[in-house]
């Protein structure tokens, strides 16, 4: 286990090598970046894109919900997506909502994706793109005074992930392919990693990461010096 706390803002972390395991942790300044704004949303955004991401509206996924926004006067969807296109790359975008990635349990290159919705007026503009093989979900809010969305997306446990929250937390589990996730405020935490480059940065909340077989690199980033980095392999 590797472990760092409060560093000063600016100081770099030492370079750490577990067995196999190269752990590179960095503390920046502190650095509260605000939501994403809409127009960075997806890439891909062509009609044909997402016509290519179909599957049935059903209710009460079996996946556990992340915690809902309680606001009084909000409105909240739940609706799940089953993606029947192969993927290998998925991209998951919420400027406002926690992100859980699962990998595994899947018999086919196919994903699911739950989207747990808030809003005080209009429901956000949610959309499930495919370009290539790359999955990119996301969402964008007319103005209010309260709109997000919350993800739970299961994968194929190889996939390629990349999870961008710009207020919320970011869940990582069982994944085996490379990973990439940045949260501008929120905690990040993985279990059960196999893959062998992974890369987690918060700019403001801690990470925690466990790993089931040791990567060649991880690199963990965060930008605030009361925030915590703690990495463990299990292999």
């Amino acid at each position: 286990m590797y472990r760092i706390r409060g560093f000063d803002p600016g100081r770099s972390g030492p370079v750490a090598r577990i067995g196999g395991l190269a752990l590179i942790v960095g503390i920046a300044g502190l650095a509260l970046a605000g939501c994403h704004p809409a127009a960075s949303a997806s890439p891909a955004t062509s009609a044909s894109a997402t016509a290519s991401a179909t599957g049935a509206v059903t209710q009460g996924a079996a996946a556990t919900p992340s915690p809902r926004l309680s606001v009084p006067g909000t409105h909240s969807s739940t609706v799940v997506y089953r993606i029947s296109s192969q993927v290998s790359t998925v991209i998951v975008i919420s400027h406002v909502g926690d992100i859980t990635v699962i990998g595994g349990g899947l018999t086919t290159s196919a994903a699911t994706v739950t989207q747990e919705a808030d809003y005080s007026s209009s429901p956000p503009a949610t959309s499930r793109t495919i370009s290539g093989k790359t999955l990119t979900v996301t969402y964008t809010c007319p103005v209010q005074l309260v709109c997000g969305v919350a993800y739970i997306v299961r994968v194929p446990r190889d996939v390629t992930v990349q999870a961008t929250a710009g207020a919320g937390a970011i869940r990582l589990t069982g994944l085996g392919g490379r990973v990439t996730a940045k949260a501008d405020v929120g905690s990040i935490a993985a279990t059960g990693l196999t893959g062998s480059v992974v890369s987690l940065t918060t700019d403001v909340g801690g990470i925690s990461a466990t790993f089931a077989a040791t990567p060649a690199t991880v690199q963990a980033i965060s930008r605030s010096s009361t925030n915590f980095v703690i990495v463990t392999t299990t292999s």
